[in-house]
């Protein structure tokens, strides 16, 4: 399955979320080095959020979100503020390979926790993170713990932020040594 976001050209918008302190999660992102994938992997696990949530296919919130961007947005952020090919890669190949990456989750969890059971905003950041991780291998780790630890602050308290950074570096540290 693939996702085409060039053909939403009239999606003009993400949502935002506060991160306190007068500034917007998409602000920070602005300002910080990671700027337009940062956007873009906030949009990532928005748009699989809601896919989840809604229990829709990713590609159909996509075209709702085509004609009504408001479904998708709380501040402007413009399509051009997010890289398209590489959000079009990281949602199709997070869907291509989603029992392979929920495994690797559910291994690196307590023997009592259901990942099918996790808050659906962290489902979807952990695997947003952990294919990165798998299958991007030209983006360094810690560009990508840190940018979904940042996303993950936005979301949750400092021990789910904490459990997100062990998640991700536990499954980094399996793959370097495969």
């Amino acid at each position: 399955m693939t996702f085409n976001v060039c053909n939403f050209s009239k999606l003009r918008y993400i949502p935002d979320v506060s991160v306190g302190f007068g500034m917007t999660m998409q602000e920070k992102i602005r300002k910080s080095k990671s700027g337009l994938r940062g956007l873009t992997r906030l949009y990532a696990v928005q748009v699989m959020y809601r896919s989840e949530f809604e229990k829709k296919p990713m590609d159909k919130i996509l075209a709702e979100a085509k004609y009504d961007p408001k479904i998708l947005l709380s501040e402007e952020i413009f399509l051009n503020e997010i890289d398209a090919e590489f959000f079009t890669e990281l949602l199709t190949k997070t869907q291509n390979h989603r029992d392979e990456i929920d495994k690797l989750i559910e291994k690196n969890v307590a023997d009592n926790w259901e990942f099918s059971r996790f808050d659906k905003v962290m489902q979807a950041l952990l695997r947003l993170g952990v294919c990165e991780i798998v299958f991007f291998k030209d983006v360094p780790a810690n560009v990508v713990f840190n940018e979904y630890i940042e996303i993950a602050k936005s979301f949750f308290k400092k021990g789910e932020v904490s459990f997100v950074n062990g998640i991700l570096n536990s499954i980094f540290k399996q793959q370097k040594s495969v």
